[in-house]
């Protein structure tokens, strides 16, 4: 199904004479060492939660090389050069019949398909099990995974660049190889990157990148009917919406936040109403701040002592010693920016 969001001229005309809403300042506490890709190579994090959360790991993806795995300190854990890979996510407890691990998955330009990683919950190794080349998909782009709090499902949204399909595949394992089958596909129109899935409450959300922000329900058999949330107007989001991450709270509640690339910020909205609530920025402190920011991940968990309440990590266009890099926001920050901004009841 093919839907295209009626304000796209409006938004446009809009975008180019409006300026963006100020933004609230926030800092980086903890940063990555570049990654080895030159120009635009750095791309999306993913944050895994260990049983000891000091053990945490981030996943970060090098468009020309495969990916990174860092510490919570931005130390590098692990290094896997296994294609040219684009989006990255995670997600726990993948039953492999004789022993269960937990899931990495990115979108994967070498291959044309999905590239996944088994990670070992006891010793954090991280594995490649190799790739699937999926069908009617020209371009992996964007990509999220999504757990069903219906059957327990797992689920894997992959974009195709252009025309903005998201593609839902549903997960499994035939004791060699993760399986891939399609079930479901909808068309935004144009260039889609970023999604996001919450698991709570099983809504998807879907960035079309000059467009806006859609949300649909993720489950296979909820309608492909998604419905705009959001509008790259210049105000809350410029284009392009690049990454989008969900900070949750309560069973329903939180904040999902999105990359609005264009002017280095990042607009928030509430996930209950939909309704925006701020813009937040990462400045120049003691670490550089981030700019034109493709990937981002929020992770809520107490991931030890530097992030006791959880990080938001972002990639960085322009490191300021040459390159690409991640950097990881203390979630506590960014709690007190947003509630600062939000109305009191």
């Amino acid at each position: 199904m093919r839907h295209v969001l009626g304000l796209l001229a409006t938004a446009s005309v809009v975008a180019a004479c409006s300026q963006g809403l100020p933004p609230v300042e926030i800092e980086a506490v903890v940063e990555t060492a570049s990654v080895a890709g030159t120009g635009d190579a750095a791309d999306d994090p993913a944050v895994w939660v260990a049983e000891n959360p000091a053990d945490s790991l981030i996943f970060g993806t090098d468009k020309d090389n495969g990916v990174y795995v860092y510490t919570m300190t931005g130390a590098e854990h692990a290094y896997l050069p296994e294609g040219r890979l684009n989006n990255v996510d995670v997600r726990y407890g993948f039953d492999l019949g004789d022993r269960i691990v937990d899931l990495a998955a990115a979108s994967d330009r070498s291959n044309g398909g999905i590239a996944f990683f088994f990670i070992d919950p006891a010793s954090r190794e991280v594995t490649y099990v190799g790739a699937v080349t999926v069908a009617d998909v020209t371009e992996p782009y964007g990509f999220c995974l999504y757990r069903s709090p219906v059957d327990q499902s797992l689920y894997a949204f992959l974009s195709d660049k252009e025309p903005g399909t998201f593609v839902q595949y549903a997960l499994g394992w035939d004791g060699t190889v993760v399986t891939t089958q399609e079930v479901r596909r909808v068309t935004l129109g144009t260039i889609a990157e970023g999604c996001v899935a919450d698991d709570r409450t099983g809504q998807l959300y879907m960035n079309e990148e000059n467009v806006g922000v859609w949300t649909m329900g993720a489950e296979p058999t909820d309608p492909a009917e998604p419905q705009p949330i959001a509008v790259t107007d210049g105000r809350e989001i410029a284009a392009d919406a690049e990454g989008a991450a969900l900070l949750p709270q309560g069973e329903r509640g939180g904040w999902l936040v999105v990359s609005s690339q264009g002017d280095n910020t990042y607009a928030v909205y509430d996930l209950e109403s939909h309704a925006f609530v701020t813009r937040l920025q990462i400045v120049d402190a003691v670490i550089d701040g981030a700019t034109h920011t493709d990937g981002l991940d929020i992770s809520a968990a107490d991931l030890g002592p530097e992030f006791p309440a959880g990080v938001l990590v972002v990639q960085d266009d322009e490191n300021d010693t040459g390159g690409q890099n991640f950097k990881f926001v203390d979630l506590r920050s960014v709690i007190a920016a947003i509630e600062a901004s939000t109305p009191s009841e």
